[in-house]
């Protein structure tokens, strides 16, 4: 994906270009929802959770621990750091 295309994919949807903004450091999902909420909640947690997996699908944050199934760190790629200077 070209960053061109992945800054349009960030902007479109609102949860995404929150939790992407948030991921400012290697970052759980349960520090984001925290962070972000300021309360942790399984709502919201579902909400990070996929905002997350459609960020890594596309390149632009990558799961540091994939083998573990809770507790998966997050961070952005090169082509994150790219984006993030552009909004």
């Amino acid at each position: 994906m070209d960053s061109l295309n992945a800054i349009s994919y960030v902007k479109r949807g609102k949860n995404r270009k929150k939790v992407f903004l948030a991921l400012d450091k290697a970052m759980m999902p349960s520090e984001l929802v925290i962070k972000i909420y300021g309360k942790n909640s399984n709502t919201y947690f579902n909400i990070i959770s996929r905002a997350l997996a459609e960020l890594t699908e596309k390149g632009i944050v990558e799961v540091l621990n994939p083998k573990e199934r809770t507790g998966r760190i997050y961070q952005r790629t090169r082509l994150g750091k790219e984006i993030v200077k552009s909004l």
